[in-house]
């Protein structure tokens, strides 16, 4: 890992939560895993381990690099993305999405008739909100 890289990792762990922080260090040092193995390695419940997963995937620090088959079920394996330039780059590309995906929601709101469809579309507008919230936190 070159210099550049391990101190992003270091800036990058710094600017994340705790238990954010154990899982993304967990996946760092156990890469192309998956959320289960990973929640084995900590002795975490897979929940709480799938839930910091979303969070750093959403942030773009994490990415999927793969699959594995366990019986009938498929898991996607994810591993630390640590290319500070790929990561500037991801979190853009998420930054945009969400924002465009936030508007048109946004637009429907004020198109919708329905009381009930307005709360859903509400609540669908501060999820988003939330994840660029979340994604500005953390950008590089």
């Amino acid at each position: 890992m070159s210099q550049t890289s391990i101190k992003a990792f270091q800036e990058i762990s710094e600017q994340i939560p705790e238990k954010r922080r154990i899982v993304y260090t967990a996946l760092k040092n156990n890469p192309n895993n998956s959320f289960y193995r990973i929640a084995f390695i900590l002795g975490w419940n897979v929940n709480k381990v799938s839930n910091r997963f979303n969070e750093l995937e959403n942030a773009g620090l994490i990415e999927k690099t793969g699959e594995e088959t366990r019986g009938k079920f498929t898991r996607d394996r994810f591993s630390v993305i640590i290319d500070i330039e790929k990561i500037i780059n991801k979190q853009n590309e998420l930054y945009v999405f969400f924002v465009e995906t936030k508007s048109q929601l946004e637009s429907d709101y004020h198109r919708c008739q329905t009381k009930e469809g307005k709360e859903l579309l509400k609540k669908r507008i501060q999820y988003l909100k939330g994840k660029i919230s979340n994604l500005k936190m953390h950008s590089v």
